[in-house]
């Protein structure tokens, strides 16, 4: 299992059968929620919409502390993760909304959707080596936590949250009403530059006939500049949710499509990749059948990778996957599985992954070159651009700066490159020509000249 791999219990932790084996509610056990809830059966309510009702069940409430131990990622130097109090990192089952059933890669599967493992991790005292860790600061008379709280700064560029809160999700922040939306903030130096939404699971436990039943939510949970961690959901929702879905940059990375940047981290032997931002408008029917976008073989994943994200639309949610390609200089594709609607601006935070073992001899920048073996390997690049399209400024304006934005970003390069029929090793290119390091390409870097050249010239 790698170093992000999602905190997957064994067995079935958190189920107990009925009887003496219950435990009386405490401060910091989930309420109970009749019903089930599921993707689709959000309400069509933005992130901050008008109030609703919550209608509990009488039932007793039920401990849910695992039974089994828990699978830590491969970089925990000794001793192990504590005990959940809340089995809040079971999977999430995404059923079919906008297709009939999902392609299942094991032959032995019965079910029409896809188990989401991705939307907890578990991050233990000892996960990151050489993390900066810090509290979270709980907002006072709201949720409740179930143990400490914790954030941890990775590399000095990487956020990775810790813990689990117990509370209600309101569709909007109404304190004098008993709706706030405040959950915790995060450090100074540890806030993002603008406000990022993370696809959270809110899961909920409560006694049916002297049998332990959930009830499982998909919230948002939204950070904003000023450090706040919020909660919201297009249904009001009460239950225990884990924050290691917040998960993000605070540092510059490489525009890979749209307004989505990535973001990498070598740590403790590994590398960790994550995702933040949001694409432009796409429709379901016509953008699925392609990638969203395009990893650097640097950013390779380890295996097929499924991510419950949000969206821009009200109660959008979106079920994509990464998968790894080793071809060109290429990592993976990132794709669109199925979605709440049919059309959205679906934003990327929240993805977070460790590379494929074959991936960490990859650099998406620190490439070794001499300045002579630079020169060469740019300058092929640009005879084969000449001899395709006559001239460097025409293959800009016809294969590259397709929307006249007058940058490219990494997948609108590799498209370009693939088009006009480049072999090479893309990655390799990309670190070459991104002279500046600003993550995007201009006209000027993708015609660069060297020293020698403006001198004869």
């Amino acid at each position: 299992m790698g170093l992000f791999s999602p905190h997957t219990p064994r067995g079935r932790p958190g189920l107990r059968a009925a009887g003496k084996e219950h435990r009386p509610s405490t401060a910091g056990s989930v309420g109970g929620l009749g019903g089930r809830e599921e993707a689709g059966s959000l309400s069509a309510r933005g992130p901050i919409a008008a109030a609703g009702s919550l209608s509990l069940n009488a039932g007793p409430v039920l401990d849910m502390r695992p039974t089994a131990r828990s699978v830590l990622p491969v970089s925990v130097l000794g001793g192990h993760a504590p005990a959940k109090a809340d089995s809040v990192a079971a999977p999430y089952h995404w059923r079919p909304l906008q297709v009939t059933e999902h392609e299942q890669k094991h032959e032995f599967t019965y079910t029409l959707g896809t188990c989401v493992r991705t939307l907890s991790m578990g991050v233990a005292s000892k996960t990151f080596e050489g993390a900066k860790a810090q509290c979270l600061r709980l907002e006072p008379n709201n949720f409740t936590p179930q143990g400490p709280l914790w954030c941890y700064l990775l590399g000095g560029s990487m956020v990775v949250c810790r813990g689990i809160i117990t509370g209600r999700c309101p569709r909007e922040h109404d304190p004098e009403n008993g709706r706030n939306i405040r959950i915790c903030r995060l450090p100074s130096e540890m806030r993002p530059r603008q406000a990022l939404q993370f696809a959270a699971l809110s899961r909920q436990a409560f006694n049916v006939g002297g049998h332990v039943t959930y009830s499982t939510n998909l919230v948002t949970l939204v950070v904003t500049p000023e450090g706040w961690i919020t909660g919201v959901s297009p249904k009001e929702t009460q239950g225990s949710i884990d924050l290691s879905a917040v998960r993000f940059a605070v540092g510059s990375g490489i525009s890979i499509v749209d307004n989505v940047t990535l973001h990498t981290v070598d740590l403790a032997g590994s590398r960790m990749v994550t995702l933040q931002g949001a694409l432009n408008q796409r429709f379901f029917v016509t953008d699925r059948k392609k990638p969203l976008g395009i990893l650097p073989e640097s950013c390779r994943p380890p295996c097929d990778l499924t991510f419950v994200t949000t969206g821009s639309s009200a109660g959008g949610f979106h079920l994509l996957s990464l998968v790894p390609k080793s071809l060109g200089g290429v990592g993976g594709d990132l794709k669109w599985l199925d979605s709440v609607w049919g059309s959205d601006a679906i934003h990327l935070t929240g993805i977070m992954y460790e590379v494929s073992p074959d991936a960490l001899s990859a650099s998406t920048w620190d490439s070794a070159w001499t300045e002579e073996s630079l020169k060469v390997f740019v300058q092929d690049f640009q005879k084969f651009l000449t001899c395709k399209f006559d001239s460097i400024e025409a293959a800009w304006h016809v294969a590259f700066n397709v929307d006249g934005s007058g940058s490219v970003n990494f997948t609108q390069f590799c498209r370009a490159c693939k088009a006009a029929g480049y072999v090479g090793n893309q990655t390799r290119l990309w670190a070459a020509l991104d002279d500046d390091r600003s993550g995007e390409l201009s006209m000027s870097e993708l015609n660069r000249r060297f020293n020698c050249e403006a001198e004869s010239g």
